[in-house]
């Protein structure tokens, strides 16, 4: 079982650089990605995207990625010696024809920028996505591990919850049977009064006790329960996504017990039924999380 919260950083060297990565999940009902990139690696976001959606298969992802050190070597300086020499000769022409005297602060005159270019070294992301890959992993790993360990708790806590559902189906089970000895004893009391003697076949008894228990025969659900509770404990050792099927049987388990506290009469079923709704919404709180 895994959980759907992680969280998992990684740094390494990429090209020429380093890159941090950083990833979070939470619980949702599919496969959300959030990625927060610099505009110049949109060229690999659809490689990020599928990377993730290899690993994981439900919950909201956010990852962001920077680079700590220039992937391609740091900034390349440009500087125009040919216009900065034209720009100075054009200032020492124009003071002498203004009469003008003093210096000239050039690079304030002119503007730093107009003669030097400083741009990034550009190049190929998905030429070094082998390398940035393996950085995505190892955070990917990261929240691998937090998510599995979360879900090795929860799991736990899941088999102790599920052992108190099941006891309380066998509970109502008992308490059913209790019931229909209720049935059969009345009946034979007041069959008594009527035939005197005469002995009453069992067949008959039996057919007479579940009609007046009639809509309160509680022994369908209470045997679809058993099952969902089987296949419940099956799947938590299952090494699959498994959080919408453990969704599904809970909401199944919900019915039958709702059937149960609909049609039994008896007090002690009826407590019975909503202990076990507490439970088992106590379960589907924490499927919410589970993958």
């Amino acid at each position: 079982m895994h959980s759907m919260t992680g969280y998992g950083t990684a740094e390494g060297r990429a090209g020429q650089g380093r890159l941090f990565v950083e990833i979070k999940s939470v619980n949702h009902r599919y496969n959300e990605l959030i990625v927060k990139i610099p505009g110049r690696m949109t060229s690999i976001e659809h490689l990020i995207r599928k990377r993730i959606q290899e690993k994981f298969g439900r919950g909201k992802f956010d990852i962001f990625i920077k680079e700590k050190e220039p992937l391609f070597g740091g900034v390349e300086i440009t500087i125009d010696t040919k216009l900065a020499k034209r720009y100075q000769l054009a200032i020492k022409n124009l003071k002498k024809e203004l009469g003008l005297s003093g210096e000239v602060d050039f690079f304030h005159a002119v503007g730093l920028d107009r003669i030097i270019q400083i741009e990034e070294r550009g190049g190929s992301y998905e030429k070094l996505w082998p390398q940035i890959s393996k950085v995505i992993d190892v955070a990917i790993k990261h929240v691998s591990t937090m998510r599995l360990a979360e879900g090795k708790h929860i799991a736990a806590d899941q088999k102790k919850r599920l052992a108190l559902v099941a006891g309380m189906v066998r509970s109502m089970k008992k308490h059913s049977q209790r019931a229909k000895s209720n049935n059969i004893a009345r009946i034979k009391s007041r069959m008594n009064g009527v035939l005197g003697d005469t002995p009453m076949e069992e067949q008959r008894l039996q057919l007479e006790a579940a009609y007046l228990g009639g809509r309160q025969d509680i022994s369908e659900e209470l045997v679809r329960l058993e099952s969902h509770l089987k296949q419940y404990r099956a799947l938590l050792s299952s090494k699959d996504a498994i959080g919408r099927k453990l969704d599904f049987l809970l909401q199944e388990m919900n019915r039958e017990i709702n059937t149960i506290g609909s049609k039994a009469s008896d007090s002690d079923i009826s407590k019975t039924v909503v202990e076990c709704k507490a439970e088992l919404e106590r379960l589907r709180e924490q499927v919410q999380n589970v993958e």
